[in-house]
């Protein structure tokens, strides 16, 4: 009798003992709270992709498995914009998050799509809720499994897809010029005084325009360029850009004359060209503003 007490009294303790791994570890894996990460597929097969985190912050690092084992330009903020370090090992990314209740990661990766023809695919193993943007006017030719949701409300396709292995395909059409209103227009006739009154006007402005872009100051940004070899054609095209805006110009307004940059891309640009004291960046309200030196 007592050495089945005893066999219970084990086999209960050693119950204990599972169930109390297995709690532990069920918390181990929820040390973070993923949203729907978003990833954006540009024309030449570059993805973006971005994913917003819930985290602890009591835990002094977090492990992320990202969409792919070869990335760039990787960058990640707490919810403040501060950096955050980080160590990357394949795909499996560990943050050093301890005090962060939010981080945000970035980076690029042209490991997800191939080109065959005309035909591009997209090949993930994705552990998340994902939301994918196609490039615009994308046709979807081949899926693997069915979203979630396909939303075409754009000319630019969005799929939302669960964590699975996904393979999709689609072609990006070529674009193609309008001709109807030069038909229409090549049998219109214009009475010969109105169309030299029009020229004459024509005249007139140019010659005004041209007097007032001759009285303006040009920056001359091509020796700050010679004195700088190593800038990129991306650097050289951002001063270009500064210099026809008199010198300075807000980040928003960067990112607007430069749609196709990937943000985090343009953020380390700033940096570069501020760390080689070609420009400088101040504060105003909410805004940076990103000027030349003299």
């Amino acid at each position: 009798m007592k050495n089945i007490k005893r066999t219970s009294v084990g086999l209960l303790f050693l119950l204990l003992i599972i169930v109390t791994f297995l709690i532990f570890s069920a918390k181990a894996q929820n040390d973070f709270t993923s949203q729907i990460t978003l990833v954006k597929v540009y024309n030449d097969g570059l993805a973006h992709i971005t994913q917003t985190l819930t985290i602890d912050e009591l835990k002094p690092t977090v492990t992320v498995s990202l969409v792919s084992t070869s990335v760039e330009n990787l960058i990640i903020l707490d919810a403040n914009q501060l950096v955050v370090d980080y160590e990357l090992a394949g795909a499996s990314l560990t943050v050093f998050s301890l005090g962060a209740t939010q981080i945000k990661i970035e980076y690029d990766t042209t490991a997800l799509t191939n080109k065959q023809a005309e035909i591009w695919t997209i090949l993930m193993n994705n552990p998340y809720n994902l939301s994918l943007s196609l490039p615009k006017n994308s046709t979807i030719v081949y899926l693997n499994q069915v979203p979630t949701i396909i939303d075409t409300s754009s000319n630019q396709l969005s799929l939302v897809l669960p964590p699975s292995q996904w393979e999709i395909s689609y072609t990006i059409p070529l674009q193609q010029d309008e001709d109807n209103q030069n038909t229409n227009d090549s049998n219109i006739t214009i009475p010969v005084h109105y169309l030299i009154t029009t020229v004459m006007v024509v005249i007139v402005i140019a010659a005004i325009v041209l007097y007032i872009l001759t009285r303006k100051r040009k920056i001359n940004t091509q020796k700050t360029i010679n004195r700088n070899p190593h800038l990129s054609k991306e650097d050289k095209a951002v001063i270009e850009f500064l210099a026809e805006k008199d010198g300075k110009a807000f980040e928003a307004e960067i990112r607007q004359r430069f749609p196709d940059m990937p943000r985090t891309s343009l953020w380390r640009l700033i940096k570069r060209l501020e760390k080689s004291e070609i420009i400088e960046v101040e504060r105003i309200g909410l805004e940076n503003q990103v000027k030349l030196k003299k």
